[in-house]
Parts: C-alpha cells; sequence; structure tokens
C-alpha cells in the first residue's frame, strides 16, 4: 500500500553540452520579464489598446477568470493595491503562490546549474488540475453575477 502523500522525488539533469548555460537561461529570462514589467508600468491598459483583449469578453460579455489580470498587474506596480484586487482577486492572491513556487525552482536550478525534474504522480497533477479549474470556473460565475457584492469582482473600468 503506498501512502497518500509521498514527496516529490528531484533529480538534476546534466548541463546542456550545447545552447545557454542555466544561469545565461534565467538571466535573459530576468531581463524579459524586467523588460515587460517596465512596459506594463509605463503603459497603462485602460488607457492603450496595445495589450491583447479578451476575446470571450468581446463576443459575449463575459468575464473570464483572467479578466483584469493585466490591469491588476499594472495596479500592483503603482502601488494600488485595493484596485489590483478590484480588477482580479483570484490572480493577485494567487500571485503569491506562484512566485514562491517560481522562484523557488530557479533558485534550486541557479544553485545547482541544471534545471531540476520533479517527478509528480498523475493522480496529483489531475486533482490540481480538476481544483483549479473548479476554482476559476466558479470565480468566474460569480464575477458575472448581477448586483452587490458580485459587482465587486468585475474588473474596473476607466
Amino acid at each position: 500500500m503506498t501512502p497518500v502523500c509521498q514527496p516529490a522525488t528531484e533529480s538534476f539533469s546534466a548541463p546542456p553540452t550545447r545552447g545557454l548555460p542555466v544561469r545565461a537561461q534565467i538571466v535573459l529570462a530576468a531581463c524579459g520579464c524586467a523588460g515587460a514589467s517596465a512596459f506594463l508600468y509605463a503603459v497603462d491598459p485602460n488607457h492603450h489598446a496595445v495589450y491583447p483583449q479578451c476575446w470571450l469578453y468581446n463576443t459575449t460579455g463575459i468575464y473570464c477568470a483572467g479578466c483584469g489580470a493585466t490591469r491588476a498587474v499594472h495596479a500592483l506596480l503603482h502601488g494600488r493595491v485595493l484596485d489590483a484586487l478590484h480588477d482580479n482577486v483570484l490572480f493577485v492572491s494567487a500571485l503569491p503562490l506562484l512566485v514562491f513556487v517560481i522562484g523557488s525552482y530557479v533558485l534550486t536550478a541557479w544553485q545547482n546549474k541544471a534545471w531540476p525534474r520533479k517527478e509528480i504522480e498523475t493522480r496529483s497533477m489531475v486533482r490540481w488540475g480538476i481544483g483549479s479549474a473548479v476554482m476559476m470556473l466558479g470565480f468566474m460565475a460569480l464575477r458575472n453575477l448581477p448586483g452587490w457584492p458580485f459587482d465587486w469582482l468585475k474588473p474596473l473600468t476607466s
């Protein structure tokens, strides 16, 4: 009988023989993120149409679970946390977890000069996927209901 919760096994791939070293990949990715953040800081998504539009909202008028995420990041970069929460509370709530998971993975890769391979059980991955889908669909349903308090879940418009 296998235990319900097993720790993920971790191994490291051999350093690549061709292509960029892992640390160079991390630095380039960090520069790309910094550049994208600088652009998002400077160009307000509420006033410029350079950002991709949500096809679901444009065709049906229904807010998806991701609607307002770009505006939320813009608001966070400007220190307006309440506006960011109003734009997309689910995304802003998940952001610390995403930063932690990605950051720990990248830190491990930096220290070992190789990308770690994580062995994840299929059952665990399916459970996380279904749980995430249910959470996003529930959030999507709630933010499209009329009236108070559901109006607070709709993205801000300027």
